[in-house]
């Protein structure tokens, strides 16, 4: 049943749009059987008219053979045209829906989904269901209508030299149906070894750095070179009875070919059958034989196709796991929106690597029954030691990952409950993991922007406040840069003030910033709190950091330890009150700043993030 509801959901979403293309090409198909069938009539015909000596009449029939080869031609053309355009179309719109749906889904759903499988499931196995579409399609018809056409006449001709014919063509059927059952088992084997090996091959290509620092890359080899030969004997197993496949045809068309010819050949000397339908015979075989390896080709590409076509099903129906969200953004009462946080737990799925501490503390809750309110307008620093829930707090807010149903409210408004493509434009959001695009510089601050409308001035404005000035002189294009796939020709500090031009450039009601801060100077920390707190003046703002001097200036701290609010109140309170791990980290950063302003030697102006 599953099969059949795939297959009617297929058609109505995909193809039904395409029904006139298709009509027209089986109009088309039809024809060119018709025609391909009439052309051993014809030859039946001037044979026969040559062994009564009419060369005129035998004339005629050749050149009514040479025009329907000439109409084979055209009528052909065109069906492959009525039926392979369609195809593209559906891959088109197939892809384009695999990539609207991707959009939509929540990190959870990419912590568990391998890179390698999603972009096999969006070239590979589109490519399949193109082929199913298109050319599956025409070859189904014309395998149907070429055994129904020619066998008819071979039946009209002579039934019983037809039926001394099929008896090795069932053989055949029997060997094909075996090989198409192989072939199943390697065609699904191999396309989960194309995910695996892309997954192999981005791996390498990410981590190329790392891999050559610590000599790892032999190993990035070998495990490379295992996924390759996986591949590779599933694709010889499949060639292996590919190949086979032609020498059986061959074979089995020859031994029709020798009986048609014996036996025929007898029919004609007891004067059972003329030499023309001997000789028409002979090109039926010959038909017959070419629709059986068009078989053999189109249960291959149905069968490629048909899997492929249930593994992007796979992702285009996997559920984003959040509930209706269409309620529109809340009306503001102030500057930026209100947030309550109520009795907020969440819990990483275990093995999940965005966990903090890892995937081994996935099981613990990342963040346990923590309760505030910011206002509007307020900006609130969060403070806590590795694995303390901060990076967590802002995905939340942000959405990345859902929060539990009423913990997050928005100016009075169950978080969840808001369109979520409407809560994302308020947002400002700067996480840790600095992610740059392979394009200029100016494309990625200005990423928010539509299309052709780019406001360049604000751009600058953004990369000045960002303390971008003096590097854009070093760099070889200055904003038009091209920084490289995830900004790798820029160093860690100015992939973040990169990240946070960009969050500078839009117009937001909530900022958030997860430690950005991490890998730059003192002296340029301190430009940025000066541009991050004016920003902020508007919006409400959640700003994380394990600097201390970065949240002194925030209405209030929030302390996470283990997951838990531990305190909250202003740096001077914390400090009163002599909230750990807050006080000791103070004192730790004032001891290594004094050390610091003392050093002879000027320290480096940017370094690459510490874990905070």
């Amino acid at each position: 049943m599953r099969a059949v509801g795939i297959i009617q959901r297929f058609w109505r979403h995909y193809c039904a749009r395409h029904l006139r293309s298709y009509l027209l090409g089986f109009a088309f198909l039809a024809a060119t059987t018709l025609l391909t069938v009439g052309i051993p009539v014809f030859v039946e015909w001037a044979v026969d008219a040559m062994e009564a000596r009419a060369a005129d009449e035998a004339i005629g029939w050749a050149i009514a053979i040479l025009v329907a080869g000439l109409a084979i031609m055209v009528v052909r053309t065109l069906s492959r045209i009525l039926f392979f355009n369609p195809g593209r179309v559906v891959e088109y719109q197939l892809k384009s829906d695999l990539f609207e749906h991707l959009t939509t889904m929540p990190r959870r759903y990419f912590d568990r989904m391998r890179p390698g499988e999603i972009i096999s499931r969006g070239t590979n196995d589109a490519s399949s269901v193109r082929a199913l579409v298109g050319f599956g399609s025409l070859q189904i018809f014309n395998v149907v209508l070429t055994l129904i056409f020619t066998v008819g006449q071979m039946l009209i001709s002579d039934a019983l030299l037809t039926l001394l014919c099929i008896l090795p063509l069932g053989v055949a059927a029997w060997i094909l149906n075996l090989a198409i059952r192989r072939m199943f088992i390697l065609i699904r084997r191999s396309q989960q070894q194309i995910a695996t090996l892309s997954d192999r091959i981005l791996e390498t290509y990410n981590g190329v750095t790392v891999l050559n620092a610590f000599n790892a890359m032999p190993g990035a080899t070998e495990r490379f070179d295992r996924a390759n030969e996986d591949l590779l004997a599933s694709a010889m197993g499949l060639v292996t009875i590919q190949s086979w496949l032609l020498p059986i045809v061959t074979v089995v068309g020859s031994v029709c070919l020798v009986i048609v010819l014996y036996a025929g050949g007898t029919m004609v000397v007891d004067h059972g059958l003329s030499k023309g339908e001997l000789a028409a015979f002979t090109i039926y075989i010959r038909n017959v034989a070419g629709a059986l390896l068009g078989l053999g080709w189109m249960l291959n590409a149905v069968q490629r196709g048909w899997i492929s076509l249930g593994r992007m099903y796979e992702v285009i129906d996997a559920e984003t796991g959040r509930p209706p969200c269409d309620a529109p953004l809340p009306e503001r009462a102030g500057a930026g929106y209100a947030l309550r946080v109520r009795d907020l737990t969440f819990r990483h799925p275990e093995g999940d690597p965005s966990a903090p501490g890892g995937s081994q503390t996935a099981a613990r809750p990342a963040l346990e029954d923590v309760s505030f309110d910011i206002a509007s307008g307020e900006v609130v620093g969060v403070f806590g030691l590795t694995g303390s829930g901060k990076s967590t707090l802002l995905d939340l807010v942000a959405r990345v990952y859902d929060p539990p149903p009423g913990t997050i409210e928005v100016a009075g408004v169950p978080l969840e409950s808001i369109d979520i493509r409407a809560w994302w434009g308020s947002l400002a959001y700067v996480p840790q993991d600095a992610f740059l695009f392979s394009q200029s510089l100016r494309d990625n601050i200005a990423l928010a922007a539509p299309a052709g409308e780019r406001d360049d001035e604000r751009v600058a404005a953004a990369a000045t406040d960002a303390a971008l000035t003096d590097d854009l002189a070093a760099l070889s294009h200055g904003l038009d840069t091209v920084v490289g796939e995830r900004g790798i020709t820029l160093s860690g500090g100015q992939r973040q003030r990169s990240a946070l031009a960009r969050a500078f450039y839009r117009r937001f009601e909530v900022l958030l910033l997860d430690d950005v801060l991490s890998a730059v100077d003192h002296a340029t920390e301190r430009r940025l709190i000066d541009a991050i707190y004016r920003r902020a003046a508007g919006a409400t703002a959640l700003v994380v950091s394990h600097r201390i001097s970065v949240l002194r200036r925030a209405h209030r701290i929030l302390v996470l330890d283990r997951g838990r609010l531990v305190a909250s109140g202003t740096h001077e309170e914390l400090l009163a009150r002599g909230v750990e791990p807050y006080c000791r980290v103070h004192k730790l950063q004032q001891a290594r700043d004094r050390d610091r302003a003392a050093a002879t030697t000027p320290p480096l102006t940017e370094r690459e993030p510490t874990v905070g």
